[in-house]
């Protein structure tokens, strides 16, 4: 199967994240964001509400919720409820920083890319820096969009905001369940 051309920007202005770390990508008819953790900028509104006013129907956070002890950027413990309150949905699929078999990680990573493939309405994933967001991204491209994993893996490195030398190996190594 020939592989579905997706195609990624650098928001300028970005959404309110972390960094401004923030690609857009389009492909298949449909929007995907590559984020980093949404910030508060202050003063301003939530950027919750701004995510919705986008038209973002629905955000997936590849973050562990014992992130919220990190000092400079930690989980936003209310995440859920902001965006539920601003008719965003959403779904906590953490692909965390631990020392995970290749075969945990196929499953959290099949598990995050069939989220988003299965959400029709623009979506948003976010990290807190893009990297595992870029991650679950490539992910998807491999499961669903006849990519393959060196394919999906430049995309991430080059178009995305993948860096980390362990989530590399992973997506290099990435099967998703037959």
């Amino acid at each position: 199967m020939a592989a579905t051309k997706f195609t990624s920007t650098k928001l300028s202005p970005p959404l309110p994240v972390i960094e401004k770390v923030c690609f857009k990508v389009t492909g298949d008819k449909r929007t995907f964001y590559v984020t980093s953790q949404p910030v508060y900028l202050w003063p301003g509104t939530s950027p919750y509400q701004t995510i919705a006013q986008a038209g973002i129907t629905a955000l997936v956070s590849v973050r562990d919720s014992s992130e919220y002890t990190i000092p400079f950027n930690p989980f936003d413990l209310t995440e859920t409820d902001q965006l539920i309150l601003n008719s965003v949905a959403y779904s906590n699929i953490p692909l965390p920083h631990i020392a995970m078999s290749q075969a945990l990680f196929d499953q959290q990573a099949f598990h995050v890319a069939r989220t988003l493939h299965e959400w029709k309405g623009p979506i948003l994933i976010h990290c807190s820096s893009g990297d595992r967001a870029s991650a679950g991204f490539a992910a998807m491209l491999i499961t669903y969009y006849g990519y393959s994993n060196k394919e999906a893996l430049d995309f991430a490195l080059h178009h995305l905001a993948l860096q980390n030398q362990q989530f590399v190996a992973w997506v290099t190594a990435y099967q998703p369940p037959v």
